[in-house]
């Protein structure tokens, strides 16, 4: 350890230095001492100079940050590395040491751009080549695709020649296939009934199973009964025609103990069949007390088949104030197995008229949701104008809900073929209310492929009254069905009609979800369609969640047309949101294309807004770096805003000629695909410059254009220098040049010079 800190230690820091240098080299020097290595060893690991490391430390020099970002690197791989918050703290005190040399700082901001910009290029170009060998392969499977087609069709003319002279015989067989349909379609009808018989039959079939079994455990009981005892299935017989409930009860339970379960359930049902409906319903009641409810429940079906829609209804309404909530069920259920769609009708009016609503709602959505699609639109057929509407549409909801989207499509096009529209419309509005987004989407494109245009646009509009969440995964149904208009669409919609804490949580989410360019475009839609109160309640709501109004609204600017762009900023201002309206001016002037921020500017100066107006103008040329005014100085040039580009061109020339000079290169860079528009501002920033300055400035502006390779510039200073000052210029510039030259037919250069003697 006492090795490690005397090859650590470095010399104390210089006197008189500035106190952001001294406060970044004080961090610097804290950072570089965690290494534990001396100076000349450092400086050979990084093959530099010791005296350059050594001037780093010591606060003479501010160092580049690839040489910090190494001791960084370094410090990790020796396991200490530092926080985040740490990193970005010095690099906040190295721009803060960089600004005390302006030069070093804009040539720092410039490095930085210049990766920004690489790396955005870098992946232009990875997408680029995606994209060009996406668009290789599908211009090959284009072409194929063409080259199937001709051949299809050449195939296809073929055939239609050579069968020519069979397509009667193949239209007397078509013929023959329809008449075949329609008799196939007489058949299901016909074997639908048969079917409603047959289990009927299964029922009676199963009752005499039971009667049986009965019958012969009576048998087996006489062969074993001694001489002169009593017929069980005597006394069964007359149990069930004279027995009381009490007594009916007692018997069943004497059958189950003596394991005669057959036997019991066949006497629980003769008992129901043919006692009154009230002694049926305290049967019932007292067997569900006795616990012998298996019974009652085996009896239940058998009696639905035989009882008359009424009995059944009246029995429906003993065992709901008896509390048999059980039997209910069952006998509900049994009801819809079993009951034609009429006597479901019948049976619903009848549970309706009895008082019991609820019990006809369920039993109503239950037949609706479980049986065949043609039985349904006869049951609601037949409950029209009974004043039974509510009852209706609330059963609807359970279709809505249990129906798979195809049946509630097949079930629209019935109703509005029975002209019943708006049960339809409670089905839609059910659905779009109770589905999930992605059956919502299906529902509505399966509808419009229907023919069904205007429910589809029904079930569009109920549906985006729900929750944001709900609304949030409509979209991304909408979008993964390749309906991005209609998602776009469905975002507007919202925008305009929710509250403005609504509109917040959309963006928000949909930035969260890596759905940027929705997030920004529902941003510009509604700064543009937000009333002026709300729209700082929007923007500080932002504020509040990830990233920040700041970062989405950047991120708008980059992608907003340049009309939209130029109408927020316009609004912004209005409603003294200057600082929202600063971002997204810079990062459209900065951020786009010279023509796009052309455009951009001439809109906002027909607006009236004060980012064209002078004042602003003159303090952007006055406090920021002249370097990054080029891209504005480009757009008011393509712009034709010259008077404006004259204001800030007049500012920028009291600014240092290393600025000016930093600027020219800045719009050489920029102006790669607006050369001559580059040129002319240059040319116009000479002028402004030769016509405000003296001849001093314009000769040192002058030989450093002529250093950094501005060559042209150059000569457009001197040709506008020498117009407006004339001679003095010309011998000023020329005295600057040769002034370190030796004149060799001055007398200086030939006279001998004599040796001093003391």
């Amino acid at each position: 350890m006492e090795r490690t800190a005397q090859t650590a230690r470095l010399s104390p820091l210089k006197e008189g230095l500035p106190p952001e240098k001294r406060v970044f080299a004080e961090d610097l020097r804290g950072v570089f001492l965690a290494l534990g290595v001396s100076v000349r060893r450092y400086a050979a690991r990084r093959h530099m100079d010791p005296s350059t490391v050594t001037r780093y430390l010591g606060g003479e020099r501010v160092p580049p940050w690839d040489f910090v970002a190494g001791v960084l690197a370094d410090l990790r791989e020796a396991d200490s590395p530092v926080t985040f918050e740490a990193e970005t703290g010095l690099r906040s005190l190295h721009r803060e040491a960089l600004k005390c040399h302006r030069s070093d700082s804009e040539k720092q901001t410039l490095q930085d751009r210049l990766a920004e910009a690489d790396e955005e290029t870098r992946r232009i170009r990875t997408r680029q080549r995606a994209l060009e060998e996406a668009l290789m392969d599908r211009t090959q499977r284009l072409a194929e695709a063409h080259g199937r087609c001709r051949q299809l069709q050449v195939d296809l003319e073929g055939q239609r020649i050579a069968r020519r002279s069979d397509l009667q015989l193949w239209q007397g067989e078509f013929d023959e296939l329809e008449n075949e349909c329609r008799d196939l379609e007489q058949q299901v009808g016909y074997l639908r009934e048969a079917l409603a018989v047959a289990r009927a039959e299964l029922i009676a079939a199963e009752e005499q199973c039971h009667h049986l079994e009965a019958q012969l455990e009576q048998a087996q009981d006489l062969e074993t009964a001694p001489v002169g005892r009593i017929s069980l299935m005597a006394v069964l017989e007359e149990t069930d025609r004279s027995a009381s409930v009490a007594e009916l009860i007692t018997v069943v339970a004497d059958l189950e103990s003596r394991t005669q379960r057959a036997m019991a359930s066949e006497l629980v049902a003769s008992v129901s069949r043919s006692r009154e409906v009230q002694e049926v319903a305290v049967l019932l009641a007292g067997l569900q007390n006795a616990g012998l409810h298996a019974h009652a429940e085996a009896a239940l079906p058998a009696l639905v088949m035989t009882r008359s829609v009424e009995e059944t209804c009246a029995l429906i309404v003993n065992l709901y104030h008896a509390g048999l909530d059980e039997h209910l069920v069952q006998l509900l259920r049994a009801s819809v197995q079993l009951h034609t769609p009429r006597d479901i009708a019948v049976l619903v009016r009848s549970l309706h008229a009895s008082g019991l609503r609820e019990q006809a709602v369920t039993l109503l959505g239950a037949a609706c949701a479980t049986r065949p699609l043609p039985d349904v639109v006869p049951m609601l057929t037949w409950l029209a104008g009974t004043g039974l509407d509510g009852t209706v549409a609330s059963a609807i909801d359970a279709v809505a809900v249990e129906r798979t989207v195809h049946d509630i499509v097949t079930l629209s096009c019935s109703l509005t073929e029975a002209g019943m529209h708006p049960v339809k419309s409670a089905l839609h509005t059910a659905a779009a209310t109770r589905r999930s987004a992605y059956d919502v989407a299906a529902l509505a494109e399966a509808l419009s492929r229907a023919g069904l245009h205007r429910d589809a646009e029904s079930v569009f509009s109920a549906t985006q009254n729900q929750t944001i969440e709900h609304l949030l995964a409509l979209v991304s149904a909408l979008q993964a069905m390749d309906k991005h208009h209609v998602a776009t669409a469905v975002v507007n919609h919202a925008i305009v009609s929710r509250p403005t804490a609504d509109t917040q949580v959309l963006i928000t989410d949909m930035h969260a979800m890596g759905r940027h360019q929705q997030a920004s475009e529902a941003l510009i839609t509604a700064l543009q369609s937000a009333p002026p109160a709300d729209l700082s309640q929007l923007l500080d709501g932002l504020d509040r969640a990830h990233p920040g109004a700041t970062v989405l609204l950047e991120r708008a600017a980059r992608t907003a047309g340049y009309k939209e762009a130029a109408a927020v900023v316009a609004g912004l201002e209005r409603n003294g949101l200057a600082e929202h309206a600063r971002t997204v001016f810079t990062c459209t002037v900065r951020g786009r294309p010279t023509g796009h921020a052309a455009w951009f500017l001439i809109h906002l100066n027909q607006a009236g807004s004060a980012f064209t107006g002078s004042p602003f103008l003159v303090a952007q040329a006055q406090s920021g770096a002249p370097a990054g005014m080029a891209p504005l100085l480009l757009a008011l040039g393509a712009a034709g805003l010259h008077e404006e580009l004259t204001c800030l061109l007049q500012a920028l020339a009291y600014r240092d000629a290393e600025e000016i000079v930093l600027l020219l290169k800045q719009l050489e860079r920029l102006g790669g695909a607006t050369g001559a528009e580059r040129e002319a501002v240059g040319n116009h920033i000479m002028t402004t410059t030769a016509a405000a300055r003296e001849v001093p400035y314009q000769v040192v502006l002058v030989l450093a254009l002529e250093a950094a390779g501005l060559s042209g510039n150059a000569a457009a200073l001197v040709s506008a220098a020498t117009a407006s000052k004339g001679r003095s210029f010309t011998d000023a510039l020329r005295k600057e040049r040769f002034k370190h030259h030796q004149r060799v037919f001055s007398r200086a250069f030939w006279q001998r010079t004599e040796p001093h003697v003391e």
